[in-house]
């Protein structure tokens, strides 16, 4: 028999062992071994969509292994998986025949929660898979949206933001997509604009141009109820805001063309700039 690669003795979960401890928590028993590629399928409720390049994930396994078991529950005789879907998909590719897995017996929003929670750790969803994902425990399952923000970590707050970017429509979702679009702040400016029209409109200026949350709030600001366009404010004199780490060794410029510099404003800008760094958006910068 080959010597199996991957789960030392001391099984190493890293990135899963908050979903370890959760279903622990609710005095569940698990199993723990090698299961059967054949016999594993992806899971029903799987929040993501995009499983991104696996080619390098399948390399790093044919040398190494799986170290980190993938999360499933039996099923039809069958085992769906709650965790872990990337490496299941990576082990096929890499040539494996059988991986490390951890089975655990739970109901169908459990599972769905705990994708929910490991995709979300792991920041593999896009903005709009999660919105369903989340939107799906909220109307199906019937969990409010304070339960879930404790289930997932997030305030109320955003969790209500997150579930509102499941009404946009499918036509702008899907162009939100191709343009390759995940900043929160954008999309939720984007959502409450009052038709479909308006949204194709502001992504047409963006795909020209791009621009940040606070444009798209200034153009629904100018909307009128008939969604005609209200004549342009008078232009405003330019402000800014400085700052300096006490060390000195950073200073940051922020330059507003127009409108009052105000808390909320600068959090909305640093958000959104965080979140184009994180996204890879913003180019010439070493990661």
């Amino acid at each position: 028999m080959a010597k199996k690669i991957g789960l030392p003795e001391s099984i190493k979960l890293k990135h899963d062992h908050h979903l370890v401890d959760e279903l622990s928590s609710r005095s569940r028993t698990c199993v723990i071994r090698y299961i059967s590629l054949e016999r594993i399928v992806a899971g029903a409720q799987q929040p993501r969509s995009d499983f991104g390049d696996i080619e390098a994930l399948a390399a790093s396994i044919r040398e190494k292994g799986v170290i980190e078991p993938i999360i499933l529950r039996s099923r039809d005789g069958r085992f769906e998986i709650i965790a872990g879907e990337r490496r299941y998909r990576a082990a096929r590719l890499a040539g494996l025949t059988e991986i490390p897995g951890i089975e655990y017996d739970i109901q169908d929003n459990e599972a769905l929660e705990l994708s929910i929670v490991e995709n979300a750790q792991r920041k593999d969803l896009n903005p709009f898979e999660l919105a369903f994902s989340l939107k799906s425990l909220n109307e199906i399952y019937g969990y409010t949206h304070e339960e879930i923000a404790k289930k997932v970590g997030n305030s109320r707050v955003s969790i209500t933001e997150m579930i509102r970017l499941s009404d946009m429509p499918p036509q702008v979702v899907s162009r939100c997509q191709e343009m390759g679009i995940e900043s929160k702040s954008f999309l939720l400016e984007l959502v409450k604009l009052e038709n479909i029209e308006q949204m194709m409109h502001v992504l047409d200026q963006y795909a020209k141009s791009p621009f940040s949350r606070d444009a798209v709030k200034e153009i629904r600001r100018r909307k009128t109820p008939e969604g005609k366009e209200k004549g342009r404010p008078a232009a405003a004199k330019a402000q800014s805001f400085k700052f300096v780490a006490p060390d000195k060794s950073l200073k940051i410029d922020f330059r507003f063309r127009e409108g009052e510099i105000n808390r909320e404003r600068l959090i909305d800008v640093l958000q959104t700039l965080l979140e184009d760094l994180q996204s890879g958006r913003i180019k010439g910068i070493n990661t």
